[in-house]
């Protein structure tokens, strides 16, 4: 199946707005320069309108609230501005929130860092390797994603979704992606079982929890972790995507949290991030725990850990988490050594939150400029040989496969099975590093090679973070000569107490669920196929007969479900 790298991000493009008024403002410190303020209202300047959502901002340095505004419309259909009060849903910047609950609990030695999970949660099915509650924290369980799990299982996007039902389908997995500690993989799964375990320990509830030792300490009175989609919750902003009529409500259907959940405002946001210079809330070995990094067996860093990205930006370390859902856009960034917090927060779904909050950054930054970085070695085009080694099949995520080749001297770039049109020639700008779709935000880079292979390719989403894709080897294969009859039956798979059902109609192979659109499954290598949707590659196995007894369904951070078939 044909996937256009675009899909592979949540980023959409940025449309332009008008320059109407629309910005509710906060008094700035005299401590700050008046420059600073007219380039940060430059930066926001895009954004500003009356009929259009847009982004809400808020900025400490040096101890003080120095920016805060809310540009565009939290409510399009009774125009009301956004605010700096104004009240999101902030998605993944939630995880912060929950690991360091977790370690308040770590810290009050009811909870132990390293021991198996199944201490807290008696009722998690077992695994082959152990899981601790590190594992969880860093991102290294090989937990299968829940998110991608319901959609295999046939729930639609707009489908609600309640903690406990995520919960039940979780553990009734019998599989992982992969041994605990031996790799690094983003894991929603993970903190949603970090916020049952602190229900189960602490006897309160998650939303109680956090509210008695986090948000009322911090004051932070507009923050909390609703469980019921019900709820009212003042000040809060609707979230909206662009079509060709204007706008479209997106509404948030999940009950969940832990991995998200977090209902917050950028004023309030800020308190959080300002509690790790002044440590209202945590003891020393909290904020220790937070900064900690894993080393996964592979020799990966997480550098996401706790939900905290640990990056250099222009010689600045810098901790900072995106997140994304429904419309809401958000993204928390702290800066430690300049004293700085940025929040960001969008109810608009082709808002970059991440380049905003670094361009936002910058003017803050620019008085106090680092030590230089270390100049970028001189480079030269590659040779026929480097794109030889660059040269070959990677696969970013199960069934999506970037194919790379030598035509005409230069490197070109397609999704495996997309037609020739689709054929992208890739410009070289610097070691091993390409541009993507002629587009800075998107590169490819790759490894150095061994053995004249290059064994991974990085491929960068702006200020978003990477994604790493290994080099696999795929065999020359004739698409034509495959009997597409012998796949057809019904197959099930308890782990999600579904079913397909694969048929052949019109010379192509279509898997149909109840609850889903039908698509078409393509042959890219002996009894494996990919598909669509939540089902990106299907492996099939033969018993020893030779017939079909079965398919290992994989999605995007879900591998390897298992499913029975018969005709």
């Amino acid at each position: 199946m044909f996937i256009s790298p675009h899909h592979l991000s949540a980023i959409a493009t940025t449309i332009s707005l008008s320059l109407s008024a629309c910005i509710a403002t906060a008094a700035e410190p005299s401590s700050l320069p008046s420059t600073a303020i007219q380039h940060a209202d430059q930066v926001l300047a895009p954004w500003v309108a009356d009929d259009a959502p847009g982004v809400t901002v808020a900025v400490s340095w040096k101890d003080e609230i120095v920016y805060a505004r809310g540009a565009g419309m939290a409510n399009l259909e009774h125009n009301i501005p956004l605010t700096p009060t104004s009240v999101f849903q902030v998605a993944s910047v939630s995880k912060q929130i929950t690991a360091f609950a977790t370690l308040l609990l770590v810290a009050d030695g009811e909870i132990d860092l390293d021991a198996d999970i199944h201490t807290y949660i008696p009722d998690f099915p077992d695994t082959e390797a152990v899981i601790t509650v590190r594992h969880l924290l860093d991102h290294t369980s090989g937990l299968r994603e829940r998110n991608s799990l319901a959609g295999m299982a046939g729930w639609l996007p707009d489908d609600i979704r309640t903690e406990g039902q995520m919960r039940q389908l979780v553990k009734r997995q019998s599989g992982v992606n992969f041994l605990a500690g031996k790799e690094i993989e983003y894991s929603n799964t993970g903190y949603a079982l970090l916020a049952e375990i602190i229900e189960r320990v602490s006897g309160q509830t998650f939303q109680t929890f956090t509210k008695d030792r986090i948000f009322d300490p911090l004051e932070m009175n507009q923050s909390q972790f609703p469980d019921n989609r019900n709820t009212l919750i003042p000040q809060r902003a609707s979230s909206y995507y662009p079509d060709q009529s204007g706008y479209q409500n997106v509404i948030v259907a999940a009950e969940t949290y832990g991995s998200t959940g977090l209902y917050t405002s950028a004023l309030d946001l800020l308190k959080w991030a300002e509690n790790f210079e002044t440590r209202t809330v945590g003891s020393p070995m909290v904020f220790e725990l937070m900064a900690e990094r894993f080393q996964a067996q592979n020799g990966d860093d997480s550098t996401f850990a706790k939900g905290q990205e640990l990056r250099t930006y222009k010689g600045f370390e810098t901790w900072s988490h995106g997140g994304t859902d429904a419309g809401y856009r958000s993204f928390l960034l702290r800066v430690p050594s300049e004293d700085l917090d940025v929040v960001v927060i969008s109810n608009r779904t082709d808002f970059d939150k991440a380049a905003f909050a670094f361009e936002l950054a910058d003017v803050f930054l620019l008085d106090n400029p680092p030590e230089p970085e270390s100049d970028i070695p001189n480079w030269a085009p590659a040779s026929p040989e480097d794109l030889a080694a660059y040269a070959g099949d990677y696969e970013i995520f199960p069934g999506v496969i970037f194919a790379l080749r030598v035509e005409n001297g230069g490197l070109t770039f397609a999704s495996l099975g997309a037609p020739r049109v689709d054929l992208q020639p890739l410009e070289q700008i610097g070691p091993r590093e390409f541009l993507l779709n002629q587009t800075p935000e998107r590169t490819l880079t790759f490894d150095d090679p061994v053995d004249d292979r290059s064994a991974t390719i990085s491929y960068r989403l702006g200020m978003d973070g990477v994604l790493k894709a290994p080099r696999i080897h795929l065999t020359a294969f004739n698409r034509s000569g495959v009997e597409l009859q012998g796949y057809a039956g019904r197959c099930e798979s308890p782990e999600l107490d579904t079913y397909y059902d694969i048929k052949l109609e019109d010379g192509a192979l279509k898997a149909k669920h109840p609850r889903l659109s039908a698509f078409n499954l393509d042959p890219y290598q002996t009894d494996t196929f990919s598909g669509q949707g939540a089902l990106q590659k299907l492996e099939f196995v033969r018993n020893a007969n030779g017939q079909v007894s079965g398919f290992y369904a994989s999605s995007p951070l879900a591998e390897r479900v298992w499913f029975s078939c018969e005709e």
